[in-house]
């Protein structure tokens, strides 16, 4: 048996997280896993709690249409045989990334945006493309009024001459406050080499990363990221319809809009029941999955009632329920 094919097989046996050793991994993957279960342990324990380690896009494409959590009508060949693993999304557009880097006998691109997303998500992909919130990072360093208010509470304070005086905030203040929800801008600033268990390695240098901001503009040129909401690496659902997730941005004085849930009678239940809801089911069916609005139910999931009738459709583009 080949060492890396062992290592597969002891992740996947590892006590408190059921996986057979028959679970189709891609080669690929394979050599991910044998180095980063050592390097990355939480890494990798997100994913193998994952769907995307237990289900193929061939599995999934075969679900009943209003059960699926793909919305591609057909995937490459080559890739719906095998569970969705690092290689999966980190080499399959290498081509089109800038921050791609030989590592492990592949070229590797450390930032998977959501144009990779998008071999299996089209349809969400194109959604989230039209959503305020992939324009997050425009919107505020191209709006005067915004970055006036960055600058005033971000700037540098200086005394001279017997007055105060407003310096220009330091880029790395802004990149933490602004725009760790609003998105940096992330480019490939070089490469450099360092030591590590495994010899010598070669990195690429980026700037304003790491950074999960909704309008996140991507080395390959894309905005946005699905990980504010679909957090790595395990990308779940039931974390993504969670209030819990909103509120890390939509809190504060100009976006209040989770406290003032938290504080209603929807989010008293929320708080009260949540324990006794399945987040995770797809369609979701209100008065049996749960039993008061959340954030999800309101601008995303797909909702529909007992008889399978479709009350909303799935929908990432946060505004198209706003007229209801």
């Amino acid at each position: 048996m080949r060492p890396v094919t062992l290592a597969i097989l002891v992740l996947f046996l590892s006590p408190g997280i059921s996986f057979s050793a028959e679970v189709p991994v891609s080669e690929a993957t394979e050599a991910c896993l044998g180095c980063h279960a050592l390097s990355t342990p939480g890494i990798v324990s997100d994913w193998k709690k994952s769907r995307h380690s237990r289900v193929t896009p061939k599995e999934a494409l075969a679900r009943p249409k209003l059960e699926r959590r793909v919305s591609a009508e057909k995937i490459d060949e080559r890739l719906g045989k095998t569970v969705v693993g690092c290689a999966e999304c980190h080499t399959l557009n290498s081509e089109k990334h800038p921050d791609s880097f030989e590592h492990g006998g592949g070229n590797v691109h450390v930032v998977v945006s959501p144009q990779d997303c998008a071999v299996c998500h089209p349809a969400e992909r194109e959604q989230y493309d039209q959503n305020l919130m992939s324009r997050a990072h425009g919107n505020l360093v191209k709006n005067p009024v915004y970055r006036n208010l960055a600058d005033s509470i971000n700037g540098i304070q200086k005394f001279d001459k017997g007055r105060t005086a407003l310096q220009p905030p330091d880029e790395q203040t802004n990149a933490d406050s602004c725009l760790f929800c609003h998105g940096t801008e992330v480019k490939v600033k070089g490469f450099r080499s360092r030591e590590t268990g495994m010899g010598e390695m070669k990195f690429p240098i980026l700037s304003n990363w790491p950074n999960q901001g909704t309008g996140r503009i991507n080395p390959d040129g894309t905005r946005g990221a699905c990980t504010p909401c679909h957090t790595r690496h395990g990308f779940s659902i039931e974390t993504a319809r969670k209030p819990y997730t909103c509120s890390t941005c939509h809190k504060g004085p100009d976006v209040p809009a989770y406290k003032v849930y938290e504080v209603s009678k929807h989010g008293n239940l929320f708080s009260s029941h949540q324990k006794s809801w399945d987040f995770d089911r797809v369609p979701w069916t209100p008065g049996r999955d749960y039993t008061a609005p959340t954030c999800a139910a309101c601008h995303v999931s797909l909702v529909v009632n007992e008889g399978g009738e479709v009350i909303a459709e799935r929908s990432h583009k946060m505004s198209d329920r706003l007229p209801w």
